[in-house]
């Protein structure tokens, strides 16, 4: 590992907070996001080689349909989403901080938005079956703020604001935003946009000096446990009212995070 011990607590409590999204993929406790069970008695079957979400709108079981497809998105997100971001991790811990930033774009500018359009607002399903070109995560930046600020209002840390949010990630005017920075990663020159320009006689991240690249740790660090908590505590929200469960769970869940993963001090 290259990464200097100065960052290792960091790297440490956000590669945690990966597993805890990783936990809805793999813990027996989450199944009903990947696996669903329709009951036939007294039912119409199948016709051949229908679809069962054709089949669940063709006989008036919308509620079960929608439920079932809202399940199927968002485990194929997590499970996206969470390649990206371990995958990120072991590139920062290598060094490789120009992949680092690449890989954060998927899971927070992109995935994190078709999450929160899918459970946040009435209308997702209806257009993402509909509409023949539907962009999932294309928002007006008004729209994406009240998305965001909707969002907030589930979380148990109630320091971190939708706006917060839209600055450390989707903010263009921001020279340190995700989406900027990311920019930078992916493109040798950023000329667009003045708060990223990459300026005379520079390639962005391939000439980044020792210095430099302690900054871009500090920057990486402080912003990652930051979306990292946000993004846990809303899917922590969205996954057990979709799946109905258990208070005590939810309760076992968050104090367990709250003594093996919080810093002490």
């Amino acid at each position: 590992m290259l990464l200097p011990q100065k960052f290792h607590k960091d790297h440490k409590f956000c590669s945690l907070m990966v597993d805890e999204i990783e936990s809805f993929i793999i813990s027996d406790v989450f199944m009903g996001l990947k696996i669903q069970i329709l009951n036939f008695d007294g039912k119409e079957l199948l016709q051949e080689n229908e679809h069962i979400l054709d089949y669940l709108l063709r006989t008036n079981q919308k509620g079960f349909h929608d439920k079932h497809l809202k399940n199927h998105i968002l485990y194929a997100l997590l499970i996206d989403s969470v390649s990206f971001l371990k995958e990120a991790m072991e590139a920062s811990a290598k060094m490789r901080l120009t992949v680092t930033f690449s890989l954060l774009r998927k899971p927070f500018v992109y995935n994190m938005v078709v999450v929160l359009r899918l459970f946040f607002t009435s209308d997702f399903l209806d257009k993402f079956n509909l509409e023949e070109n539907f962009d999932t995560t294309n928002l007006t930046k008004e729209d994406l703020k009240e998305l965001l600020n909707l969002s907030t209002e589930v979380l148990l840390t109630k320091s971190i604001s939708g706006n917060d949010i839209y600055d450390f990630v989707f903010n263009k005017g921001e020279a340190d935003s995700l989406i900027n920075i990311s920019n930078q990663a992916l493109h040798p020159s950023t000329t667009r946009n003045k708060n990223n320009s990459t300026g005379i006689q520079n390639i962005n991240f391939v000439f980044s000096t020792e210095k430099e690249i302690i900054t871009q740790w500090e920057y990486l660090y402080g912003l990652l446990k930051v979306l990292l908590i946000y993004l846990n505590e809303v899917l922590d929200y969205i996954v057990f009212t979709q799946l109905e469960l258990e208070d005590k769970l939810y309760t076992e869940r968050i104090t367990n995070r709250v003594e093996n993963i919080y810093p002490k001090d």
